[in-house]
């Protein structure tokens, strides 16, 4: 039937509506991504990094209780970390005391190995479990100051330029030598309890890996030793430290986990180790 145009419209008498179809209202598909179709494509590196290298484990590395306790190497790396922590004297035995916070520990099983692949030697470390240390109970501060890249790039053109003698320190378990000013309890080793006493407990006299405040207490102790010689930390950076004897002088940087020292002179350095 022909259309009727509505008074005052322009639409010619023959004109047709136009039929539209409405399609039934469909939720919005997600886009999918090329990981979901199986499309994989590494990041490459442009500057030298190696990927995933230092994420590499290897199942001898993370031996089980009853895999170390079978082996004489495993065995005797523990062995010699446990002796060395009794020697340290790092903890005492106490008995357990109610409303006091036991922090775990574990073992942590690394295989040091020569430039060639050949194994040098097993070594086992005690580790505590400080994600279960209390704030304001089991530690308070934890902030320890790292030496500036800044600093460190200065000092070595320093050296450089002026031809100066440089010094790689390494302290060997390094957080091992800081004290404790909180009372920290741990459980007593896996495989090295007490015979005498099963059910005691270690209260901790020197800080341990793992801890929260041991990086802390470890610099406090360090920068306090470097005063006791004549070293004076340096106001831009407190991981900074010269010793000024005569003419000589000597620069002292502390980072993570080693020392390094330029001198001007090779006899103070000779003389200060």
């Amino acid at each position: 039937m022909p259309a009727t145009a509505a008074p005052g419209s322009s639409a010619p008498s023959d004109f047709t509506a136009p039929t539209v179809s409405v399609l039934p209202s469909s939720a919005p598909q997600r886009p999918i991504t090329r990981l979901q179709q199986g499309i994989r494509q590494p990041k490459v590196y442009t500057d030298g990094t190696i990927r995933y290298g230092n994420l590499a484990t290897t199942i001898e590395e993370s031996p089980t209780l009853q895999q170390v306790l079978a082996d004489k190497n495993w065995k005797h790396a523990m062995d010699v970390e446990f002796d060395a922590l009794l020697k340290n004297k790092t903890w005492h035995l106490v008995p357990p005391q109610k409303r006091r916070n036991v922090v775990d520990c574990k073992w942590v099983y690394k295989i040091k190995r020569h430039s060639y692949g050949k194994i040098e030697r097993y070594k086992a470390r005690l580790v505590a479990k400080g994600f279960k240390q209390r704030y304001g109970i089991d530690y308070g501060e934890t902030f320890s100051p790292v030496v500036k890249a800044a600093t460190i790039h200065l000092v070595l053109s320093l050296a450089i330029s002026n031809t100066w003698c440089l010094r790689q320190l390494d302290v060997t378990s390094a957080f091992l030598h800081g004290y404790l000013e909180e009372e920290v309890f741990m459980k007593q080793p896996l495989g090295y309890e007490d015979k005498v006493n099963p059910n005691h407990v270690c209260k901790l006299d020197r800080a341990l890996y793992g801890l929260k405040q041991a990086p802390r207490a470890w610099h406090y102790r360090l920068c306090n030793k470097l005063q006791n010689l004549g070293f004076v930390p340096s106001k831009a950076n407190t991981s900074l430290f010269f010793y000024k004897k005569g003419c000589h002088i000597i620069f002292m940087l502390v980072y993570v986990d080693d020392i390094i020292v330029a001198s001007s002179s090779q006899e103070a350095v000779n003389a200060l180790l």
